[in-house]
């Protein structure tokens, strides 16, 4: 289904969100708890907002497909590395493409709306939403929405050879 040029270069992408998904800014600057539940949400935001960018571009949809693939194979290791047994890993993988199917949504309509109809709130919103976790928070709500629309606009009109090269940056 996916040649190996095509394999390489999801993973390279997909290595590149990883890895500002670890950055500190978010743990420190932005104070979201350090959980697998919040790094997974810091994952899902820098890697919709690459798929919703790529979504514009036809000729790289099996490329944004073969990425999601990696994601939820990265999931799948997760989860058997923090020791959950191999009899629940798909019941737990299962609730998780559900919800991060639900945020795709939920973020590509609000990526399109603050930038179609000018309404910034919604995204602000759906940050507010995925990041709400059940413990006392002291998350920094408009520092994420801040980094969220700054890549975004960085993102809206990326070429298609800076996601292909993974030659994109990320603004903080």
């Amino acid at each position: 289904m996916f040649n190996s040029l095509e394999k390489s270069k999801a993973l390279k992408i997909y290595t590149k969100i990883a890895k500002q998904s670890r950055e500190p800014f978010f743990f420190e600057d932005c104070k979201i708890k350090d959980s697998f539940q919040q790094r997974l949400e810091v994952l899902s935001l820098n890697l919709i907002i690459v798929l919703w960018s790529m979504k514009k571009n036809k000729g790289l949809f099996t490329l944004s497909q073969k990425i999601i693939d990696i994601f939820f194979q990265d999931l799948d290791n997760s989860l058997r590395e923090l020791g959950v047994s191999d009899l629940s890993v798909g019941k737990k993988i299962k609730i998780l493409a559900e919800n991060f199917f639900g945020r795709l949504a939920s973020y590509t309509d609000s990526i399109e709306k603050s930038i179609n109809d000018k309404k910034s709130n919604c995204l602000l919103q759906s940050i507010k939403k995925n990041f709400n976790c059940l413990e006392e928070s002291k998350i920094k709500y408009k520092k994420i929405h801040f980094y969220a629309v700054n890549n975004i606009n960085s993102f809206k009109n990326i070429n298609e050879d800076k996601i292909l090269n993974v030659s994109f940056e990320f603004s903080k």
